[in-house]
């Protein structure tokens, strides 16, 4: 165990301390995110995301170290693997969890395929390259995992990144707490804001930081921190909602009735849906409009809204349900060999989400290492692919039986009876089972109803979009 901590946090150091640089220029991962999202030029959005991969083969030795380090460490206490014993979190054998990875992806694959579709197509135009090639290369989406490509739809009407760059990064902080206040949720804590580290770094600072947002129960009791980064943009404005989220999670279920090992969520999945479904909430129209972030007479294309929605959620589940999920079942359970650690993430790029890379990757590439998870957050990967299953499922509740309004435009602010709902669900915490408290408060199993009922709006426009256009996954 204690060879375990020591190899993980050199690992996490590696990742973290690591120079980025394109151009023989130094530069952030802020940054390198910024020319995936905006560049038109092939060939910088080439050199942007082989920046972003430059990590990965210094991470290669200390991975597979972390293997046999992790798994010893569970087998002691009579798991296989170490991600049989991260699937056990859900009372679930490790096929058990694969099978329902399968279903969720098979269940939204005909809307992924659209998206796909689409994709191809758009961005070929925009780039303009002739011919469409017949799976998405790997720099040409605006994340350097592929994982969301909403940053291809401006919506007429919401520009949310100008609107909220006046007002600094402090006010997304303190209106994520407004927002939470709202509902009925007391404020946070005053040492959350001096003990937490939420914002870049300054240039002169003599000290690297992880650039992915976090929120921590330090001591199972009123120490809650979060780490971030936050700009005054749209993407950081969502996280925040999101990691906030965590926060109020560990302060509801910080009472006299859960014991202090019970401090945790129904399922870690919950624990990332409560975040997620706050990151929705704070980015749909009405409520824009009561912040005055978007004008009320703003006319807005409601398709284009559901499209940039979609190429975040949807675009989601192919990575986090396919890719990451099998990579980490094949890289802890069936042992793949070291030799095979990158033809084995590409393969499952190109079968789940239709990406390949832009050249050749070899093994002297690590890839799927420049994902912080597969370092630091291992084989739970599939906690966020349950996390939108079950936030849609939630939403799809308060819209409908709480709020009674459409779930494409709702406005939970300042909507005590949402918060009530939400606090039931977080305040037994890990005592609660989690299958029968989405059954109980939302009146249905385990499901991806809602997030396919939510799309299928959607479904019509991208299946006239594509017409005569040529299907390729």
């Amino acid at each position: 165990m204690k060879a375990r901590i020591k190899a993980e946090t050199e690992q996490t150091e590696k990742l973290y301390g690591f120079d980025y640089r394109i151009y023989e220029k130094s530069v952030s991962t802020n940054d390198i995110d910024n020319i995936l999202k905006s560049e038109t030029n092939v060939k910088n959005r080439l050199d942007a995301w082989n920046a972003s991969k430059e990590v990965g083969p210094g991470l290669k030795e200390g991975l597979l170290d972390l293997r046999e380090l992790r798994n010893k460490t569970v087998q002691s206490l009579g798991y296989d693997d170490y991600f049989t014993y991260q699937a056990s979190d859900y009372g679930m054998t490790r096929a058990e969890m694969m099978d329902l990875m399968q279903k969720i992806n098979q269940e939204l694959r005909p809307l992924y395929r659209e998206l796909h579709t689409y994709a191809r197509y758009e961005l070929a135009k925009k780039y303009g390259v002739k011919e469409v090639p017949d799976y998405l290369p790997a720099h040409w989406v605006p994340n350097r995992w592929g994982q969301d490509w909403s940053a291809m739809v401006n919506v007429e009407g919401i520009d949310l990144d100008a609107a909220l760059k006046p007002k600094g990064a402090e006010w997304l902080v303190q209106q994520g707490e407004r927002f939470y206040t709202s509902l009925g949720f007391p404020s946070l804590p005053q040492t959350f804001y001096t003990k937490s580290s939420l914002y870049p770094l300054p240039a002169n600072a003599n000290y690297k930081k992880n650039n992915h947002a976090s929120a921590w129960h330090m001591d199972l009791d009123k120490d809650v921190r979060s780490l971030m980064s936050v700009e005054p943009n749209s993407e950081w404005y969502e996280t925040t909602h999101h990691e906030l989220g965590h926060i109020y999670y560990y302060m509801t279920y910080t009472n006299p009735d859960v014991p202090v090992l019970l401090r945790g969520g129904a399922n870690r999945a919950y624990h990332e849906a409560i975040g997620s479904l706050m990151g929705l909430a704070a980015m749909q129209k009405p409520f824009l409009v009561e912040l005055n972030l978007i004008d009320k007479n703003a006319q807005t294309d409601e398709v284009q809204t559901l499209l940039k929605e979609a190429l975040s959620y949807v675009t989601f589940i192919p990575f986090s349900a396919g890719v990451m999920s099998e990579w980490e079942n094949d890289f802890y359970a069936n042992k793949l060999p070291a030799d095979q650690l990158n033809k084995r993430w590409w393969e499952l790029t190109k079968k789940y989400q239709g990406i390949v890379p832009p050249t050749g990757r070899g093994e002297q590439y690590l890839d799927a290492a420049t994902k912080t998870h597969i370092n630091d957050d291992a084989a739970q990967y599939y906690d966020y692919a349950l996390s939108y299953v079950i936030l849609f499922q939630l939403h799809d509740h308060i819209a409908k039986n709480i709020l009674k309004q459409d779930p494409h435009a709702t406005n939970y602010y300042g909507k005590k009876e949402v918060g009530n709902f939400l606090r039931d669900i977080m305040y037994p915490g890990a005592s609660a089972d989690w299958r029968q408290m989405l059954k109980e408060k939302t009146g249905e199993e385990l499901s991806a109803r809602a997030m396919i009922a939510y799309f299928q709006p959607l479904m019509e426009y991208l299946k006239e979009q594509n017409k005569g256009r040529k299907y390729t996954i």
